[in-house]
């Protein structure tokens, strides 16, 4: 009956481990996509400043593929507001999964410890 337990045990302690490992890697890659929101937001705060220091009849183009299209100057502060409301937006959801995904690591590295130490009598 031991060796069932122990077998049991291993399965458990394995099933874990992967936990934890895919709940690291799943924490390192939404550190990526912040750390990539982050630029963009300020590549767009960047870019919104130098269009506000800007007179209002000044001729401003629009990035498209290969090419440029005159734009409003308006219509040109309105995007990048735009898009820094929505780095915004991306960043904090971001953060929530990652507390999520540490949260997950953190309790399958506790059960882990437990499996090790084990039982306490």
């Amino acid at each position: 009956m031991a060796s069932l337990s122990d077998e049991a045990i291993r399965k458990v302690f394995v099933e874990l481990q992967s936990k934890f490992i895919q709940s690291q890697q799943q924490v390192n890659t939404v550190k990526a996509q912040i750390a990539g929101k982050q630029r963009e937001r300020k590549l767009a705060e960047l870019t919104r400043r130098e269009l506000d220091g800007l007179d209002n009849d000044t001729k401003t183009y629009k990035p498209i593929g290969k090419m440029f299209i005159q734009s409003p100057l308006s219509d040109m502060k309105k995007h990048y507001v735009d898009s820094i409301a929505e780095a915004d937006t991306d960043i904090k959801n971001l953060e929530k999964t990652q507390k999520y995904w540490e949260r997950s690591a953190s309790d399958a590295e506790g059960n882990l410890k437990d499996i090790l130490q084990g039982p306490r009598t």
